[in-house]
């Protein structure tokens, strides 16, 4: 690994990128949380909140009010659960209510949040996402997440040193576990999904722009952007900021572009198994 081959993926790609019929992935990190219960850290709440408020000031100074009115928002999310508590829907959340109350605060529906328009089937919730889940390990009763914590004497630096650069993949395969290539397939099959329905927004929303906030975890965002934006190997080190993350602009051309802190970057969204017509 060369020692120039290090990173912290921090919140700066999280603000509005996108003009007139384009639409916005912003793939967010959950905040910090206590590992005892589950909850969010409140610190760590306090950062998210600040996160949101730079987003929306960028809206302030980037957005006329035209543009505003014709931008709309859907907010997904991990359905992970930890001691009964949805640490990235909780995450999310606070950036769909503090966004709702910037449109409200401008006069404009808050139908423009797809999750609270009653036309539609969101329910005002969330909409949870098996795509955007932390390694299935942990939920596939393959018997690997027991193999690699034995292996490492826990779930210590080692343990995650050996699945995150696969040291272990003959016994992940023996066991039909999730690695970090299939972590990566997921994450793009998902960008096609929603790439596949962004086109299909704007052609019945001419001239609007479109922002899906997908609430996830590093163990997601870190592999996608080693493997398929910086082109690094495994054993290369990305890191994920609790509340960070990234942002792909989808184009009228269908081009893609990843945001990663600030830098622009192509990004090869080929899948050749069919998709689904869901997210």
């Amino acid at each position: 690994m060369s020692q120039n081959m290090n990173l912290m993926i921090d919140s700066t790609s999280i603000m509005p990128l996108i003009n007139q019929n384009q639409t916005q992935l912003i793939f967010q990190r959950h905040c910090d949380y206590d590992r005892s219960n589950g909850n969010l850290i409140p610190e760590s709440v306090n950062y998210q909140k600040q996160v949101i408020e730079s987003f929306i000031n960028e809206l302030k100074t980037n957005f006329t009010l035209y543009d505003l009115q014709n931008t709309y928002f859907i907010f997904t999310s991990s359905n992970t659960i930890s001691n009964n508590f949805k640490r990235c829907v909780a995450t999310t959340n606070i950036a769909m209510e503090l966004i709702k109350q910037y449109l409200q605060e401008n006069q404009i529906s808050t139908n423009h949040i797809m999750n609270l328009n009653d036309n539609l089937n969101y329910k005002g919730s969330i909409h949870e996402s098996k795509h955007l889940t932390e390694p299935q390990m942990f939920t596939d009763s393959t018997g690997y997440f027991e193999f690699l914590k034995e292996k490492n004497q826990g779930v210590n630096l080692d343990f995650w040193i050996d699945f995150e650069e696969d040291l272990s993949k003959d016994k992940r395969e023996e066991l039909n576990s999730e690695g970090p290539d299939q972590i990566v397939e997921r994450a793009v099959y998902y960008i096609n999904i929603l790439q596949r329905y962004a086109n299909y927004f704007h052609l019945k929303h001419p001239n609007s722009r479109l922002i899906i906030w997908n609430g996830t975890h590093y163990d997601l965002i870190s592999p996608l952007v080693k493997q398929r934006i910086l082109n690094w190997e495994k054993s290369d080190i990305v890191k994920v900021q609790n509340c960070g993350g990234i942002s792909f602009v989808l184009s009228e051309s269908k081009e893609i572009i990843a945001n990663v802190n600030g830098a622009n970057y192509p990004f090869d969204s080929q899948y050749n198994k069919p998709l689904h017509r869901h997210f």
